[in-house]
């Protein structure tokens, strides 16, 4: 029997893992722009021992931690001639991520009166946000640390039940400081479970203790997964997260300014108050670089007000279980400082994910007979039906993961100079013993007038690339280096000019380039490998 037991428990999680993958096979092979720039480079250049060898072989993005993106980096080497199972893999942490939500789903409407089919529903409200299933398969990995902080928070929300001990919440701190080591969006999820465990505050014997050895150990799981890149960068860089905290590190690769990306921000007092609801109606790029549309926060924050206002009014005698208030209490806070901190929406996949959860308890507190499912699966299929889910860029399979035309040949001592980006994949399929170096040209005089408007569309040329003091060092490591010196170009020769290279101290000619392309050439008509000289004089 309990074998059977075993196996009865684990079809649901093998059958969401098997789903995702098979819906990240549909959705096609992945080439979004960061995978093309740093996803697959940065895991090549950490276990290559290239990091401080190659120069920001990514730009900037070579400076993010690389640890996330092992998972994907091995299945492209094992898989490299099998692209759908590179794919159908990288599908299964969305599976992952389903069950995590179910479990904490089961755990919150557990002593409703159908705990099952409540539990069921919340999950498939959550699991289905546009932000969600947009990143179904791609290398963003977002959806592998929400099942870090999901289970982070299912771990509380069984402590405040009575059904685990001090360790389990320690454990929680462990991987919620984990998950924002790997990738510092999550930063904001660990106060947010800091804000959830207050919760269960009067349960603490040694309230300070406690509080202390929490933090403890969520400062063990971020150490665990980015101390070593903190002493790395800062070694590099002066600046243990550069460019980040500029002002405080005073990095000589960077202006000493506090940078973030603030593009998607709200513009004016009522987007920063309602702003789930300008993108709810109709799609749009607000707080995506592609346009979205889902309607779940805004009814998520319409439903907790209403709630708020009952209790205030004491019209509903208690506010509900105490495991639904931490989820409300971890979803408002990691709102809030989501809001603040990014307010784009593919970082907030765990506060997506609990969208449903919340929804599902709010129908409940109002509604506990059948009309409760009823109307969670209505709102399921409004939800459903009334959304736009962004594309981040797939395409049709081929023999291999990366096919070339004509694959160009780089020599072990080389300097493969990146000069526009996204090109950084390329290295670890040229040579691994080359030495790379990567960044923007970000001049607008290195672009003849009529390309300048296409590059901007690009992104080539931003205020904030003026920012960045990379060019002397990389002068210097140009002049150091003995062996041959290549670059790689998108639309050679018309965006490279004579006056782009010597600013580096380099010079070429057209006959010594060849074009070539890839499957992943698509944001480029052709790209182009030169091999030039140090100039003289």
């Amino acid at each position: 029997m309990k074998i059977k037991s075993f196996v009865c428990a684990l079809f649901l999680p093998l059958l969401l893992m098997a789903a995702g993958g098979l819906f990240s096979v549909y959705m096609g092979q992945d080439v979004n722009w960061d995978l093309l720039n740093y996803h697959l480079y940065n895991p090549f250049a950490f276990l290559h021992g290239k990091i401080g060898q190659d120069f920001m072989g990514a730009g900037v993005h070579s400076c993010l931690n690389p640890l996330p993106d092992i998972y994907f980096y091995f299945l492209f080497k094992f898989f490299f001639n099998y692209p759908r199972l590179i794919a159908f893999f990288m599908g299964v942490p969305y599976g992952l991520l389903a069950w995590t939500v179910y479990l904490l789903s089961k755990e919150i409407f557990a002593k409703t009166t159908y705990p099952r089919a409540l539990s069921v529903a919340a999950a498939a409200i959550g699991v289905t946000a546009a932000g969600v299933v947009s990143q179904i398969g791609i290398t963003t990995n977002e959806i592998p640390l929400a099942v870090l902080n999901i289970l982070a928070l299912w771990l509380v929300v069984r402590f405040i039940q009575g059904k685990s001990s001090k360790r389990g919440i320690y454990a929680a701190a462990f991987l919620s400081g984990l998950a924002a080591g790997l990738k510092l969006t999550a930063v904001p999820y660990c106060l947010a479970l800091f804000a959830a465990l207050l919760m269960c505050r009067k349960q603490f014997v040694l309230p300070i203790k406690t509080i202390f050895l929490f933090a403890l150990c969520g400062a063990a799981g971020f150490l665990l997964a980015d101390g070593y890149f903190l002493w790395k960068w800062y070694t590099l860089y002066e600046n243990p997260v550069f460019p980040y905290y500029n002002q405080i590190f005073h990095s000589p690769y960077f202006d000493p300014i506090f940078v973030t990306e603030t593009r998607f921000f709200p513009k004016t007092l009522l987007q920063w108050i309602f702003y789930p609801f300008y993108w709810a109606f109709s799609p749009n790029a607000l707080v995506s670089e592609i346009p979205l549309q889902d309607m779940r926060f805004s009814v998520l924050l319409v439903g907790l007000f209403i709630w708020a206002v009952l209790a205030v009014c004491r019209r509903l005698k208690t506010l509900g279980e105490r495991p639904l208030l931490a989820v409300a209490v971890y979803f408002a806070v990691g709102y809030i400082l989501w809001l603040i901190q990014f307010s784009i929406l593919r970082y907030a996949a765990v506060l997506e994910v609990l969208s449903g959860i919340l929804l599902v308890g709010v129908i409940y507190r109002f509604v506990q007979t059948r009309w409760c499912l009823y109307g969670a699966w209505l709102l399921f299929s409004l939800l459903v039906f009334w959304y736009e889910v962004p594309d981040w860029r797939h395409e049709d399979y081929f023999d291999q993961a990366v096919v070339f035309d004509k694959k160009p040949q780089v020599e072990d001592n080389s300097l493969v100079f990146f000069m526009h980006l996204p090109s950084a994949y390329l290295a670890p399929l040229l040579n691994p013993k080359a030495t790379y170096m990567g960044g923007f040209l970000y001049h607008p005089e290195d672009y003849p007038p009529h390309e300048q408007q296409r590059a901007e569309k690009r992104n080539n040329i931003q205020p904030q690339y003026l920012r960045y003091h990379f060019e002397e060092a990389q002068r210097q490591k140009i002049a150091a280096h003995k062996g041959p010196i290549y670059l790689i170009s998108i639309d050679w020769p018309e965006l490279v000019n004579d006056n782009a290279l010597k600013r580096f101290g380099l010079q070429g000619k057209l006959e010594n380039c060849t074009p070539f392309m890839t499957n992943w050439t698509i944001y480029s008509p052709r790209l182009a490998i030169c091999r030039v000289e140090k100039r003289v004089g």
